[in-house]
């Protein structure tokens, strides 16, 4: 069992300066706190993908499709796919959900 408290992360982030903290990785799935505040492109993965969004506000393009996105709000990207938000109104923060653990956006060059 895993307990996380997302509001300490949120400090994390805050405090370290940076828009990923990794929450949870197991064989089977990854999460991640993720701060989208400006328009980013996503980089597709091998994995499918949840995005929960805790707060903020904003557009999400995944593949041919174009959503509005607020509080409250589940985006699934299926692996592969392009996605990524834009328009954002108010700071989107958001909880990631990875099926398997192949790679994480924390471990991409920059």
């Amino acid at each position: 069992m895993a307990h996380v408290s997302t509001a300490e992360l949120a400090d994390r982030l805050e405090q370290d300066g940076t828009s990923y903290a990794e929450v949870l990785s197991e064989e089977s799935m990854r999460v991640e706190l993720a701060r989208y505040p400006n328009p980013e492109p996503k980089t597709p993965h091998r994995e499918d993908e949840l995005y929960v969004v805790l707060s903020g506000s904003g557009m999400v393009h995944v593949g041919t499709e174009t959503y509005s996105v607020e509080e409250g709000d589940i985006v699934y990207v299926e692996q592969g796919l392009e996605h990524d938000f834009f328009d954002i109104d108010e700071e989107i923060t958001a909880l990631v959900v990875f099926t398997g653990a192949e790679e994480s956006v924390l471990d991409r060059e920059s």
